[in-house]
């Protein structure tokens, strides 16, 4: 069996989906804007994935999604439309950790690589990554850090600051400001995950038959959503409580 596979990538500013079967890239879009836009442009972009392939929402054999850690907001608006989906048509959900969808952007290349995701500040999310044919082995678990421009690197990466590796993703170019002098042997590319680079990892899921619980999977944020204070521009509130 080849299976077809719906992608969606919206853990960062980048809302992506593609269209997979089995090793075939049938379809790839993405969305990039300076505000979260998935909210509008997810589900359009699903149903043009299905118009430009002339494939049916009914062929589908399961969904794979973006696991985190990333953005609360972008996570909560593409785990929910890959459960939605997954529910409706009674098919697998499959959840990719989002720096290991991030490995798969690197060069063929490459064979060792830091995947690195803004986490505010100077603190990034990260992992790091050995290439094992066409498969992106972890090296260590997924990690909140708070780089700085003194630590030496193997403080913070232990597992390849030693060897030529590609940092990649919408922290590098932070990281590179607050590594460089200490890098030279690494390369730092800028970039996003898109639902594109999913297709090995679900493949790979989905003959392993590595399924979620459609009811009750949620995403690793990694940190807690802290929402911000309410918005009352007529002073009802205070008048409410005076």
């Amino acid at each position: 069996m080849t299976p077809l596979i719906l992608g969606i990538e919206t853990s960062t500013l980048s809302c992506s989906v593609a269209l997979f079967e089995g090793t075939e890239l049938l379809h790839s879009a993405q969305a990039l804007h300076e505000k979260y836009v998935h909210a509008s442009e997810l589900l359009p972009m699903i149903d043009l994935a299905f118009q430009k392939t002339k494939r049916n929402l009914n062929e589908l054999d399961a969904v794979a999604v973006c696991a985190g850690p990333g953005s609360y907001t972008g996570l909560r608006i593409g785990v929910s439309t890959a459960k939605g989906i997954c529910h409706a048509r009674n098919i697998p959900l499959i959840a990719i950790n989002s720096l290991e969808i991030q490995a798969y952007g690197c060069p063929l290349e490459v064979s060792s690589v830091v995947a690195i995701m803004d986490a505010r500040r100077d603190e990034v999310y990260t992992q790091s990554f050995k290439r094992a044919g066409e498969t992106w082995m972890p090296l260590d678990e997924i990690r909140a850090v708070i780089l700085d421009d003194k630590q030496p690197l193997d403080v913070f990466f232990p597992e390849v600051s030693a060897e030529k590796a590609c940092i990649i993703g919408d922290a590098a170019e932070k990281s590179e400001r607050l590594l460089a002098d200490r890098a030279d042997h690494w390369t730092f590319v800028s970039d996003h995950p898109q639902a594109k680079c999913m297709m090995q990892p679900a493949l790979e899921a989905f003959e392993a038959q590595r399924f979620e619980d459609v009811a009750y999977f949620t995403p690793r944020y990694l940190k807690e959503f802290v929402a911000g204070p309410p918005k009352d521009p007529l002073g009802l509130r205070k008048s409410q409580i005076a």
